[in-house]
């Protein structure tokens, strides 16, 4: 019962480490890292923004088979789902360069200045799925890798322990910072000054710049505490250091390696029209077709 609390407590942050027996987590820790070089290669190589949806669509379904349930997982995009929203917004009003040539869909309210172009829709809407396609897989990649595991196979490539160590800690530090933050929000609200309490543009202001200084402060001494304790043991006073545990490529590690490179090649391929399959359509002349 107590492990199991644990896992649900770990759960609730974006990009904490949750133990699981998924084929992720499972992985080595680089096979995982090599998948996602791969899967940001490819998506700036995407232009249909059909083929960002059934990216997106694989993804999500990546996450389901690393116990990532759909609710929590919407739970972790919500944030990041209301940026692109206000951003897809500000890049379709802001973000247009006027053409004679480029297409209007539509004028907002009959305007006729407040042009909606097809263009500014799309760089809006690709920009946006990139995000969400990265974003997602990191999730997927944190709450399956444990830091250890990860810092352990940065060791195994022969990489000086210093730099494994500064980059573990600044990745574990990702979860630390957002449960600080909840825990300032609890203690905000418990002295009656909470998001319910915020009725004007100041007291907006106010709220979140206290809980910032407040998460900051907290953050940096945390930081100092533990360079002081990497100190008092003697931190890097050796060029090479025991290992408790090993992590090692498997033979799953191989297969996953080589999946991996077999559909990027063949993404690759389809992209460049070298493959006999047919195009995807445009989801402009889509909606043309049906409408």
């Amino acid at each position: 019962m107590r492990n199991k609390n644990k896992i649900l407590d770990h759960s609730l942050y974006t990009f904490a480490y949750f133990p699981g027996n998924s084929l992720m987590h499972k992985l080595n820790p680089i096979s995982k890292i090599f998948f996602l070089i791969l899967l940001t290669i490819s998506i700036f190589m995407v232009k249909s923004l059909i083929m960002f949806s059934i990216i997106f669509i694989l993804i999500i379904l990546l996450a389901l088979i690393s116990s990532i349930s759909l609710k929590n997982l919407l739970r972790k995009l919500k944030f990041i789902i209301i940026i692109l929203i206000i951003s897809i917004i500000l890049n379709i009003f802001f973000n247009a360069i006027p053409s004679n040539q480029e297409t209007v869909l539509f004028y907002l309210f009959n305007i006729p200045f407040l042009p909606i172009r097809r263009l500014a829709v799309y760089y809006a809407l690709k920009a946006s799925m990139i995000v969400l396609i990265l974003y997602t897989s990191t999730i997927i990649y944190t709450n399956t890798t444990s830091p250890k595991d990860f810092l352990y196979s940065l060791i195994r490539l022969k990489i000086p322990y210093r730099y494994c160590f500064s980059l573990m800690v600044g990745i574990r530090y990702i979860p630390l910072i957002e449960q600080e933050a909840k825990t300032i929000a609890l203690a905000q609200r418990a002295r009656g000054f909470g998001l319910e309490k915020v009725n004007s543009i100041k007291k907006a202001y106010k709220l979140i710049f206290e809980r910032l200084v407040a998460t900051l402060i907290s953050i940096l001494r945390k930081g100092h505490i533990t360079s002081i304790s990497m100190e008092n043991r003697c931190f890097g006073l050796h060029k090479k250091r025991t290992n408790l545990k090993i992590i090692k490529f498997r033979l799953i590690d191989g297969f996953f390696i080589i999946f991996c490179i077999f559909i990027f090649s063949f993404f690759i391929l389809y992209l460049l029209q070298s493959l006999p399959i047919p195009v995807l359509p445009s989801l402009y002349h889509l909606f043309l077709t049906i409408f």
